[in-house]
């Protein structure tokens, strides 16, 4: 079906749309906070995934959360250093090295994880799109059995990078962040909540 020009429709009124999004992680057994931070959002990715949404399309919502062991490197001083945050074009993590499957209404989820939509009663005009995923003990196949090993950002499990995609692989979110080994004696929780407001 041809659009046309649509900024030239008359019914079309300005509006202002927001996403912001909020990476929780907490260790399952000790309940210690190991993440707590705010990731960027793809502005193009997520208008579109919105758009497919709406109009009852393939993979407008959110399917799994990827990590990855790119978002940082060491410099010549050995310090860490920070990647921007991907989030133009046919963007990825810098580095995938594990996903989980988040979409509880499609076969093969964990019972653990689910993708929830709510409505903010205050402002009435928010509402949240809540991912939550557990990352077992026994996940990643082929991660360190402990937690001693030598620092090395370089590793396959040395978390740095997170977002959340569509089921086609599309990015809609990414955060950076100092890195964090998942080994066989930790399970995470995490809570990855979009938080999406209309005005």
């Amino acid at each position: 079906m041809q659009l046309g020009n649509l900024s030239a429709l008359p019914y079309l009124e300005d509006a202002r749309f927001r996403a912001i999004g909020r990476v929780v992680i907490h260790d399952v057994v000790t309940g210690e906070l190991v993440l707590d931070k705010k990731n960027a959002i793809h502005p193009q990715n997520m208008a579109f995934a919105i758009a497919r949404s709406l109009a009852r399309d393939d993979y407008g919502y959110v399917f799994k959360i990827g990590f990855g062991n790119g978002g940082t490197f060491l410099n010549s001083s050995n310090q860490i250093n920070y990647r921007s945050p991907n989030t133009v074009g046919a963007a990825d993590l810098y580095n995938l090295t594990y996903e989980i499957q988040v979409d509880e209404q499609t076969v093969g989820t964990p019972v653990t994880n689910s993708v929830v939509a709510l409505q903010s009663p205050v402002p009435a005009l928010t509402s949240l799109v809540i991912v939550t995923a557990q990352l077992n003990a026994n996940e990643p196949a082929g991660q360190s059995i402990a937690d001693n090993t030598t620092f090395d950002p370089n590793a396959d499990f040395f978390f740095d990078e997170v977002g959340l995609k569509t089921a086609d692989g599309m990015l809609l979110s990414h955060l950076v962040f100092s890195p964090i080994e998942k080994t066989g004696n930790r399970a995470f929780l995490i809570t990855y909540t979009l938080t999406i407001s209309v005005s």
